[in-house]
């Protein structure tokens, strides 16, 4: 069966890394939204169609394992393909490597498939267009994790600039909020595994407690809404 897997150069630029020169987590993981899209469409399965047929991916766990951090200015070749579902979830997973083939890092997703106008999540088994697994596994696992004894560190009000044209947080701004926390001589340091779950959906004018447990080089962050509702964790090791 053809186009199992999709491929993609990408070169990080300079507003696209962090004060190491190091790839920012959430642009790969934008980077890996667009490419998972442009795969669909590839197959003639467009954001457009699927909205109109009441079929749309979201994100809702994702895993990313490092062996070395892409970088400023270094080529990079971003491969995703389909590797069927689990219970009600679609899984994705992609591979990032350098122009000579290395692997720097690899993430596993899962998503669910929602219809945009009720807002019903669909089983698998409904589904319109053709799944086309590919069987490759990843380093990167998703797995449970949780802030044992967080301690709050602030609060963060949601502004316009966070929002999606799903009208919601886009997913990379929990990445950007969990960084701002970490304490610097961890975040200076390069990521080893980073895992986030999306829980609940913020809006523009929605306010979150942002909390942290730390044991050595492992930071988990939470972010929680007012009523104790948890809207999604994350959890970083460092090398």
């Amino acid at each position: 069966m053809e186009n199992r897997k999709f491929s993609y150069e990408y070169i990080p630029e300079f507003a696209d890394c962090d004060r190491q020169y190091n790839l920012k987590p959430q642009v790969l993981l934008a980077w890996c939204a667009e490419i998972a899209g442009n795969h669909l469409r590839s197959r003639n399965i467009t954001r457009e169609q699927m909205w109109e047929d009441g079929q749309v991916f979201l994100l809702t766990r994702a895993a990313m394992c490092f062996d070395s951090m892409p970088r400023y200015n270094n080529k990079i070749i971003l491969t995703t393909w389909e590797a069927g579902t689990k219970g009600s979830q679609f899984i994705r997973r992609f591979t990032v490597t350098d122009t000579d083939g290395k692997l720097l890092c690899d993430v596993d997703t899962m998503w669910a498939l929602v219809n945009p106008h009720t807002h019903k999540i669909c089983r698998p088994s409904e589904y319109i267009y053709e799944l086309i697994p590919c069987e490759d596994g990843v380093q990167a696992s998703i797995e449970k994790f949780k802030a044992e004894n967080p301690v709050k560190i602030k609060d963060y009000t949601f502004v316009y600039s966070d929002i999606d044209p799903n009208g919601h947080v886009n997913n990379g701004t929990y990445l950007r909020l969990m960084s701002d926390i970490i304490p610097d001589e961890l975040i200076s340091k390069d990521y080893r595994q980073l895992r986030i779950n999306f829980i609940h959906e913020c809006r523009q004018g929605e306010t979150i407690e942002l909390m942290l447990d730390r044991k050595d080089n492992i930071c988990t962050v939470e972010g929680r809404f007012k009523d104790g509702r948890v809207s999604f964790e994350a959890q970083a090791e460092f090398c």
